[in-house]
């Protein structure tokens, strides 16, 4: 019969933490606590994510690769925890375990009754308000739109919407940047120079900067699309390319022929 190895340093405090659905303890507390496998636990959770998922929520923690958001859970979570743990993987005995249990559930206490849940409705209409401050402030609609989804601890929905745009091949036909449209539109109001069209589009709400390089915004998107470049020499960074049909939304070209418009050459 395999006998339970006792950790042979005591484990760091459990922490006990404050969130909108009560007192939570992180489960890297508690798998390390008990020496248990973060992967098996992870795998054993998804058998009962639906009993699991209105008591867990996700809390900002300082780790070893900086601040990041884990998983938490409160009392009921971590009864339905230990329920699908399994003593033989522990690195504490039986009688260990259970005193741990009932040590760490007496800490968190009683939750509270009802846990709130957020209508869908409610955050889409503060994700609509978050892309309105972020046009009326020419910031990141994303990054305001991703600070919702932290707020209603939706972590994996904030990386979503803030990671890189897929990859799109160049050159396809009806596009142009900024350079080849002032090739095209040698205007006096932007005397031929990429950076003075990316600059009027910018006053205008087309596009905003971010760490110094033109992002889409939503008001140009119906014109332009985003998509990676990628230099001989391996560099790649985000850039935007444009359907003719910007010139025009932008004030900048007047005579607004119909197959202009719709970007068509």
């Amino acid at each position: 019969m395999k006998t339970a190895i006792e950790p042979a340093q005591p484990p760091a405090p459990m922490r006990i933490l404050d969130s909108p659905i009560g007192k939570v303890t992180p489960v890297t507390d508690i798998v390390d606590y008990i020496g248990y496998s973060r992967s098996a636990i992870n795998k054993a959770m998804k058998v009962w994510e639906g009993k699991i998922s209105p008591h867990k929520t996700f809390m900002p923690l300082e780790t070893p690769g900086g601040v990041q958001q884990c998983l938490c859970l409160t009392r009921s979570g971590v009864d339905y925890l230990f329920l699908l743990i399994h003593p033989s993987k522990s690195r504490m005995s039986i009688d260990k375990l259970m005193e741990f249990r009932k040590t760490t559930m007496d800490k968190l206490g009683d939750e509270k009754k009802e846990i709130a849940t957020i209508p869908e409705s409610t955050i889409a209409s503060e994700l609509q308000k978050a892309k309105e401050y972020a046009l009326l402030t020419d910031g990141n609609v994303k990054g305001f739109q991703a600070a919702i989804f932290r707020k209603h601890n939706m972590p994996e929905l904030a990386e979503a919407l803030q990671a890189a745009p897929t990859n799109i091949e160049h050159g396809e036909p009806g596009w142009y940047n900024v350079t080849q449209l002032c090739e095209k539109y040698p205007l006096a109001a932007i005397e031929g120079h990429p950076e003075r069209l990316n600059k009027w589009l910018q006053n205008n709400g087309y596009i905003y900067r971010e760490n110094g390089k033109p992002r889409l915004q939503p008001k140009g998107e119906p014109h332009g699309k985003e998509y990676w470049f990628e230099s001989p020499h391996g560099h790649r960074e985000i850039r935007i390319r444009w359907r003719l049909s910007i010139m025009y939304a932008c004030g900048l070209v007047h005579d607004d022929p119909a197959p202009a418009r719709l970007g068509v050459t």
